[in-house]
């Protein structure tokens, strides 16, 4: 089953598997490294340390230790763009962040970074 899962302030895309009673969740490569470049972006906003360096594992480790201190749950960094979109591309923005239950800002993030790895990985 596909499903969108919420870690840490950021949706990622999975797949639900049920073996033998046991679940299992499945997060492709290409969204694994966008998780982990999210918590390197999040993290120090938290008080804690994260590089490039750090394995998912670490960042993942950080995450829960960080979401375990707040009285909530992590958010993404709110990100003011330096320009103005035009007003029929950001209805479509704002359209196509609200099918996915997301805001504008981190759907916009997302393709960046999607398109980042496409063209540097």
């Amino acid at each position: 089953m596909k499903y969108s899962v919420n870690l840490f302030g950021y949706n990622v895309d999975c797949q639900f598997r049920v073996e033998n009673e046991g679940l299992r969740i499945e997060i492709l490569e290409e969204d694994q490294r966008a998780l982990k470049q999210y918590l390197i972006r999040v993290l120090p906003k938290y008080g804690r340390e994260a590089s490039s360096a750090s394995s998912l594992q670490t960042l993942l480790d950080l995450a829960i230790d960080a979401e375990k201190t707040l009285e909530g749950r992590m958010v993404e960094p709110k990100v003011k763009l330096p320009y103005e979109f035009q007003p029929e591309i950001k209805e479509k923005l704002i359209e196509a962040a609200a099918l996915q239950e997301t805001s504008a800002t981190q759907l916009l993030i997302r393709l960046i970074e999607k398109k980042y790895q496409e063209i540097m990985g």
